[in-house]
């Protein structure tokens, strides 16, 4: 690889980048990533072959895991959606989740949906197996202090994650419940025989399953992205709580501030876009006279102009960034200046830090 594109695309440039963007800039999907669409899959496997058919759940990216009460729409950590995102997570916040922890999260989710869709928290025997007392959804707890009141001992709640989450609320005691009873190859009925009050659960769940499955829910569920990306306006170092300066200090490559001072973002009337033109799309038309002048201008390798050129349009277009159609002439010379400078700094390191 050139000298002037390993500088360009730094491991600490493309981190930087990314804690720098706007949660709902980010370029990253469900659909996008294998990590998530593996472990979705493997639950849809394991769905089949239950023969868990009727219901569909709907996943999206979120800023962590959960189903949205009363609905099978199921959200996903967004910082599970690709590697250096996996990566920034486990650096800032202090863990991250393995691919099959995720697998197991999914199959808990799953349970939730499963028992939102059939409203089985009306039933007067999983009230009982499950202690439900009073309003189902309005008893749940807003924080995670139910760890100082869990019993670690207890051998009424499934445990397959050492964080007794289970003793949460029945909401949750059922998830887990219904996570241990989905996962592949597991004999919960060995597994658990000296838990009888856990076993009970199992038992409860296999029952209800069966009972329901075939069934249509009683709920029509609606894909809806409650608290989705989109809601999100706070970069990803915010919410990592994350400090950047040591990144910013060896990104070779980061061009996004000089990248806004040149350029604006998208205006905020969509009449106004027509008096506009997507910097990309700019930078794209313009390219070869600013090969050409800043190659002659600076004496250097059209490849660096070029490599400079193409990391501006990514960028340009992840940040959305636009150019007033009056002004283009004006920001084609600023923009010309500016790779000229950056043309002469790498063209430095191409030559002497090969």
């Amino acid at each position: 690889m050139r000298r002037t594109r390993q500088l360009l695309y730094s491991e600490e440039s493309l981190r930087l980048e990314l804690l720098t963007t706007p949660i709902n800039k980010l370029h990253v999907s469900v659909e996008s990533s294998p990590m998530l669409n593996e472990s979705i899959n493997k639950v849809r496997a394991d769905m089949e072959r239950m023969k868990i058919k009727k219901i569909k759940p709907f996943y999206y990216l979120s800023t962590g895991y959960g189903t949205i009460a009363g609905t099978t729409n199921i959200c996903l950590g967004f910082y599970d959606a690709e590697e250096r995102l996996r990566e920034l997570n486990r650096e800032y916040r202090g863990w991250g989740y393995s691919n099959e922890e995720i697998t197991a999260t999914i199959r808990h989710e799953v349970g939730h949906a499963f028992a939102y869709a059939y409203k089985l928290y009306r039933l007067p025997e999983f009230r009982s197996v499950f202690n439900v007392k009073g309003h189902y959804f309005n008893s749940y707890p807003d924080t995670n202090r139910y760890i100082l009141r869990a019993n670690p001992w207890s051998r009424d709640f499934v445990n397959p994650s050492g964080d007794h989450y289970a003793q949460k609320h029945p909401d949750d005691d059922f998830a887990e419940t219904f996570m241990v009873w989905l996962t592949p190859r597991l004999n919960w009925r060995k597994k658990w025989r000296n838990y009888p009050g856990a076993l009970e659960k199992l038992e409860y769940v296999d029952k209800v399953v069966t009972e329901h499955r075939r069934q249509e829910p009683l709920i029509d569920n609606v894909p809806e992205e409650y608290e989705g990306l989109s809601e999100y306006k706070m970069t990803v170092a915010q919410f990592f709580k994350a400090n950047i300066t040591p990144y910013r200090q060896k990104a070779s490559g980061f061009m996004d501030p000089d990248l806004k001072h040149i350029f604006r973002a998208r205006p905020r009337v969509p009449k106004a876009e027509r008096n506009y033109v997507h910097a990309d799309n700019f930078l794209q038309r313009n390219q070869l006279v600013i090969v050409n002048r800043v190659s002659q201008w600076v004496g250097v390798e059209t490849t660096v102009v070029k490599d400079l050129i193409l990391k501006c349009r990514q960028r340009a277009d992840a940040l959305d960034l636009w150019v007033k159609r009056d002004d283009q002439e004006k920001k084609l010379v600023e923009f010309t200046t500016y790779i000229s400078t950056r043309c002469a700094y790498y063209e430095v390191w191409e030559t002497y830090f090969v």
